[in-house]
């Protein structure tokens, strides 16, 4: 490794890392005292892939000694297990422990274990398919480029080990060089394994073919970049944590270019900017990631405060990053505001169909946008609510890449806050990955008025169905603190229809015609009478692995023809009434499916009347009639002061 070589931690002589030792126990003692009880659980022999970002974390702890470790059979029958071995980000804890306590137990540990690894896993055609995938390549080379920074200063291995380390690291950088392509750049893969490449070529810059990696790295890194990060910022796969994964490996090119002093192309610096801006909008007011896709709930702040390190040049900043952005930059002092955890943002992401509303400790997650791949869920026209401090409706997650483990189960229409026609998903998939039939989404618009905020979106997926069925969502979100649901099913003839809320709690019960949670202390109203109310037991998986007992209303109805129905999502004790008031045009009362008008009272004695058309009188529209006073437009409110019309 070059003398010189700062990359991740900063340092460049042995009295800088000992200063960064000083930095970490002075600063982050508790996170300290966690990072060495996560290594000692290695030590001993114990493997849990628990960490902050893990990518596919594990929750059952799995006993081996090095000379028993199986690199390509699972204890868990998940294949993700062994990847998240061969990834060897569990060694930079051990080697960060080291250097935190200088306990002999680390070091032995690191000789041993990455001797075992070399013997048991050269490059062939089977290894390839478990410690040799290149995402995973990647993701190990900046992980030895970060021990190896550390030993430079620090021995933490013999010297025979650490030559026929570096002939491995030339060896996996040169693989990955090979295995560059214009079309592999649609996936987060590429752009993984050009981080790992790039540390290479600049840790490493006396390599031969250093300069050539170089240039390789930034020239796919910008076309793999081109082909997958949508006009509006989101990374395509439809999936925040493999956004925040391709975020994460911009950001490590990028400081490792600031400082080797190298180019950073003003192209890079535009699509990391734009990665940034769209983490900061879909974030939620308490920092967590939704688990929106193939993605677990994660705190973002780490991440997020690293790219404000990065990227922006306030220097008026007073507050200290996180200790996963601490270990992101390394020594020296990088003040922070945490200008990117926006709790306040209003976004439509027209290319990903994502609609965020985030404001005062809430926040709204709509979608209605392409599936974007293979970590894309069947989510059209789910959404999330999260309310003062608490997740209420949330994703169920994705729990497992295994078919065996549920995969479809929680990649499908019903685990989700959507609608199901006929007990049939609206796209088709023919395993963990690949798609049959994919659902086009129509009809999106994203509006705000009056501090009200409307949101909509339709898709075809139920076209196939021997009678079609158009199904279209809006969603009116209230500055009072409720929103309003309104669902139509365009058919001709009879479907079953069910309407899914997977709520955040186990304390969930029907009354009449409402959900009631105490625990989170909302309520879900089914306006219809006629639709009938259930809760069934399900789980939820905030994180890889792992499964957690919850409730799900489901709100089922009998439709002949098109009909629609309307949900009031609110606070408890908020809605006092809620009234369907008749619509009339020319004289004519006209039906529910054409338009309803809901009054709705809430506390206070406030009085707010909604009136929705959900599709064009069969005369044309004219004036709405509602009780003696005429209304024209399709979504409006009026209150006692104000009429708004959204559309």
């Amino acid at each position: 490794m070059n003398d010189t070589f700062k990359g991740f931690f900063n340092c460049s002589t042995k009295e800088e890392l000992v200063l960064f030792k000083e930095e970490l126990w002075r600063d982050y003692p508790i996170d300290c005292q966690k990072l060495i009880k996560r290594s000692r659980r290695f030590v001993s022999g114990c493997y849990l892939f628990d960490n902050e970002w893990d990518m596919e974390k594990t929750q059952i702890p799995v006993y081996w000694q090095i000379a028993e470790i199986q690199w390509e059979n699972s204890p868990n029958d998940d294949s993700e297990w062994n990847y998240m071995l061969n990834r060897h980000r569990f060694l930079v804890d051990v080697a960060c422990a080291y250097l935190l306590t200088d306990e002999e137990v680390y070091r032995v540990y690191l000789e041993d274990f990455l001797r075992v690894f070399l013997k048991d896993n050269p490059l062939n055609e089977k290894t390839k398919t478990y410690s040799w995938r290149t995402i995973d390549v990647g993701l190990r080379l900046v992980n030895w480029i970060k021990i190896v920074e550390i030993h430079r200063f620090l021995p933490l291995f013999s010297e025979a080990l650490y030559k026929e380390l570096e002939q491995v690291i030339q060896q996996q950088a040169d693989y990955l060089y090979r295995n560059l392509s214009i079309e592999r750049g649609q996936s987060n893969w590429q752009v993984i394994e050009i981080a790992g490449l790039y540390s290479t070529s600049v840790a490493f810059s006396r390599f031969s073919d250093s300069q050539q990696w170089t240039q390789a790295s930034l020239f796919y890194l910008e076309k793999s970049l081109e082909l997958q990060v949508e006009e509006d910022g989101m990374q395509r796969e439809q999936s925040f944590t493999y956004h925040n994964e391709v975020l994460l490996c911009v950001l490590e090119v990028c400081q490792l270019a600031q400082r080797s002093g190298r180019e950073w192309p003003a192209k890079l610096a535009d699509y990391l900017n734009k990665l940034v801006t769209a983490a900061s909008i879909f974030v939620k007011p308490n920092g967590q990631q939704p688990a929106y896709g193939d993605s677990d709930e994660e705190d973002m702040t780490g991440i997020l405060q690293y790219a404000e390190a990065l990227v922006t040049k306030s220097t008026n900043k007073k507050g200290s990053p996180n200790f996963f952005a601490k270990l992101s930059l390394g020594r020296g002092s990088f003040p922070v505001e945490n200008q990117f955890l926006l709790q306040s943002a209003r976004h439509y992401f027209a290319q990903a169909g994502i609609m965020i509303v985030k404001k005062a400790g809430t926040y709204h997650l709509f979608k209605c946008g392409p599936l974007g791949g293979g970590h894309g869920h069947d989510d059209l026209l789910h959404f999330d609510w999260f309310y003062k401090g608490k997740d209420i409706l949330v994703d169920s997650g994705r729990y497992s890449y295994e078919i065996n483990k549920e995969r479809l189960t929680f990649k499908a229409a019903s685990a989700h806050n959507t609608i199901v026609v006929d007990q049939q998903n609206f796209q088709q998939h023919s395993d963990s990955w690949n798609s049959l039939k994919v659902a086009t989404p129509i009809n999106q618009r994203f509006i705000e008025k009056n501090q009200i905020y409307y949101m909509e979106g339709g898709h075809l997926g139920y076209f196939g169905l021997s009678d079609p069925v158009y199904v279209n969502r809006k969603i009116l979100d209230f500055p009072e603190g409720f929103s309003l649901i309104s669902d139509l099913y365009m058919c001709q003839s009879s479907h079953d229809v069910q309407t899914a809320f997977h709520f955040n709690s186990v304390d969930v019960r029907r009354q009449k015609q409402k959900f009631v949670s105490s625990d989170l202390e909302v309520e879900i109203i089914s306006i219809d009478e006629r639709a009938q109310l259930a809760i069934i037991d399900t789980a939820i998986s905030p994180s890889y692995n792992e499964l957690t007992n919850s409730k799900c209303g489901i709100v089922s109805k009998k439709i002949q023809g098109t009909d629609s129905n309307s949900y009031l999502l609110a606070p408890k004790g908020l809605i006092q009434s809620v009234k369907i008031i008749p619509v009339y045009s020319d004289g004519l009362e006209l039906a529910s499916s054409v338009v309803t008008a809901i009054k709705i009272d809430l506390q206070e004695g406030k009085q707010i009347l909604v009136i929705n058309q959900l599709q064009e009188p069969d005369n044309g529209r004219r004036a709405y009639q509602v009780e003696g006073q005429y209304y024209y437009g399709r979504v409006m409110v009026i209150t006692d002061s104000d009429r708004v019309v959204l559309y």
